[in-house]
């Protein structure tokens, strides 16, 4: 029996990347956020410590959900390892921690209060308790209205996505493990190519 990949959660990371930015769906956020977002509880417990936790800006309760958050937009595969592997949340966290813009970070931790809302709202869970499967559902909504720049959990999506393929493709394991680059190397001898017999035609 043949199993269809393309519909499980971590099949290709690059089908997903590229998927992500694609244009609004007929399929509208589930519910206002912003509006829903004074009732609810805190987002993000405070208790939740990560034993990896180095960063400076992000408290370690949002440390691990940018870990898990990041590896959920870049997982690991069979061919290399994901966002977590190349510690993708302490680049976000050290480019939050220097920026000198206070908005940005006051919108950051929004972003991930709300995030978390959808989460609860769609599975009954936080994002970070959700399953990799409802975790996608969650951020699939977000790609499908990517241009819905007015909502500020799409803002933070684009920019945590972002964060999250700046940071993985400048790491170690994203260059040399994923995108396969070597360096320049010394040739021992020039491969050039033949020129087709045409070309030596009169």
């Amino acid at each position: 029996m043949s199993t269809d990949n393309s519909k499980t959660p971590q099949y290709n990371r690059r089908q997903w990347l590229k998927s992500s930015g694609t244009a609004i769906g007929a399929s509208l956020l589930p519910i206002s956020i912003t509006e829903a977002g004074a009732s609810e509880k805190p987002a993000v417990a405070e208790n939740t410590e990560s034993p990896k936790f180095t960063s400076h800006f992000l408290t370690p309760a949002e440390y691990k959900f940018v870990d898990e958050l990041t590896e959920t937009i870049i997982p690991a595969d069979s061919h290399s390892g994901g966002a977590k592997a190349a510690r993708v949340a302490d680049y976000v966290d050290q480019v939050l921690r220097e920026s000198v813009d206070d908005t940005r970070r006051t919108d950051f931790r929004e972003g991930l209060r709300l995030l978390d809302l959808m989460a609860r709202h769609k599975s009954g869970k936080s994002f970070v308790d959700s399953s990799p499967a409802e975790r996608i559902a969650v951020l699939t909504i977000l790609s499908q209205n990517i241009s819905k720049t007015e909502f500020t959990e799409v803002r933070f999506f684009r920019e945590i996505r972002q964060l999250t393929i700046r940071g993985y493709y400048t790491s170690k394991i994203g260059i040399h493990e994923d995108l396969d680059y070597r360096g320049n190397r010394i040739l021992n001898e020039f491969v050039g190519c033949d020129d087709p017999p045409e070309m030596h035609k009169g």
